[in-house]
């Protein structure tokens, strides 16, 4: 009996922390919102804790040439900012509703997009021959090449 009480026990204040844990991912899409409502284009900043932030870049909509729209948004969830800290980078797919589509998952933060313009991204990346422009007239692409100095760099689109 004594173990079972103890079992129960720690099942029950299991549950509960497990309830209180950050929802990261959800708080990640409310903050690109507020981006996007709020149309902030520069950096902004926005601490969880003392270890976690998120960061991010509305980058602005482009208009497809059969008329859906869609805002892009780069996104970086770093934690571990006490010790040696680690990025995950996104640009990040909402439609014209403001609901979530999808994202690019990249590797590594310098990869992120520069700006938006003409429906085309324009990536700056650091020691790269090549100038590196992706274009969504078409649609939202499958992949995207990162090309750089003939070394292909793909990144495919993941939606829900």
């Amino acid at each position: 009996m004594k173990k079972l009480i103890i079992m129960v026990f720690v099942l029950l204040i299991n549950f509960c922390y497990g309830q209180a844990s950050f929802d990261y991912k959800g708080q990640r899409h409310k903050f690109n919102k507020f981006l996007i409502n709020e149309n902030k284009k520069n950096n902004t900043i926005k601490k969880i804790n003392a270890s976690e932030e998120f960061e991010g870049k509305f980058l602005g909509n482009v208009k497809t040439v059969t008329g859906k729209e869609y805002y892009l948004v780069n996104s970086s969830y770093v934690f571990d900012i006490n010790s040696l800290a680690k990025t995950e980078n996104h640009i990040f797919v909402y439609n014209d509703k403001k609901q979530f589509v999808g994202y690019y998952y990249l590797g590594q933060m310098y990869e992120l997009p520069k700006r938006l313009d003409d429906n085309k991204l324009y990536f700056e990346i650091k020691d790269c021959k090549e100038k590196i422009t992706i274009d969504f007239s078409k649609g939202i692409p499958r992949a995207i090449n990162l090309k750089c100095n003939n070394s292909n760099n793909y990144y495919e689109f993941k939606s829900h």
